[in-house]
């Protein structure tokens, strides 16, 4: 092989380097937040009775969520979603979890649904905490349980770390944004340019509550092996991993074994 060929091979390496990079500075937080806004006055064509909430933690940023009262309530379950949708999505799921006997409250993340505010990694956490706080202080909940779904596990884990908590279940968990998409790492040229680390396996060992995780080994978007490294990290021994044989990233409530643990957690 020529010189001259070499070099060619070279330039067209960190063309393609350079347009990775390119693409990732442009397009990196529409691929990872994929929400749907919704217009002030959307209503919600739910079958089931519910409470829209419209929190201000800034005076610029409005948060929406959706609290479901069940019945008979033994408690809350804050629930985190995934990256995709809005609450005319999740709160169909959230309602599933009423039948345990806990009231809901799942709120959209900034720029999801009715939700309005500049993002970032740490005004995620800070907004969790805030809604936390609410329903502590102003809707007078004691005994709280915090459920995380995909990108939502990396918001309670960290929520976890700061307020005390009952139960954490975290549902198709991922360890770090970087690992459930490992190009991040290999070729990105300048670093402080991921702005969101997600980074649940650095501080899963300070939390001292209850951990249970349910992953699937069919799951394409975060591997098994990520639900499994987080629940090797967990320092103390009240701790579970629900490994579901076949189950994929988006169909866990489908599977008997799931109902089962998330009853157990919740009797």
């Amino acid at each position: 092989m020529s010189t001259t060929s070499v070099w060619i091979g070279v330039a067209v390496l960190m063309s393609l380097l350079l347009l990775y990079n390119l693409f990732f500075i442009l397009f990196y937080e529409k691929l990872l937040f994929q929400g749907d806004a919704l217009e002030a006055d959307y209503s919600f064509d739910f079958k089931f009775q519910f409470e829209e909430l419209m929190l201000k933690p800034e005076s610029e940023v409005t948060l929406h969520g959706l609290l479901l009262k069940s019945d008979s309530s033994k408690g809350l379950i804050l629930y985190f979603h995934g990256n995709r949708g809005n609450l005319s999505r999740w709160g169909l799921i959230a309602d599933d979890l009423r039948q345990y006997d806990y009231d809901v409250l799942i709120m959209d993340y900034r720029g999801y649904g009715k939700s309005t505010g500049l993002r970032s990694e740490s005004n995620l956490y800070e907004d969790a905490q805030f809604v936390y706080d609410y329903a502590a202080q102003e809707l007078s909940y004691d005994n709280i349980v915090i459920h995380g779904r995909s990108l939502g596990t990396a918001v309670a884990t960290h929520l976890a770390t700061q307020r005390p908590v009952t139960h954490l279940i975290l549902e198709t968990p991922m360890t770090r944004i970087r690992e459930v998409i490992p190009t991040l790492e290999l070729l990105l040229v300048y670093k402080p340019w991921l702005q969101y680390e997600f980074n649940s396996i650095d501080r899963i060992d300070e939390i001292e509550c209850p951990i249970t995780i349910l992953h699937g080994t069919d799951d394409s978007v975060v591997p098994y092996k990520m639900g499994r490294s987080l629940y090797k990290d967990i320092k103390h021994p009240n701790k579970k991993i629900i490994k579901i044989n076949r189950g994929k990233h988006n169909n866990l409530d489908t599977f008997e074994i799931y109902q089962q643990a998330i009853g157990q957690i919740l009797k």
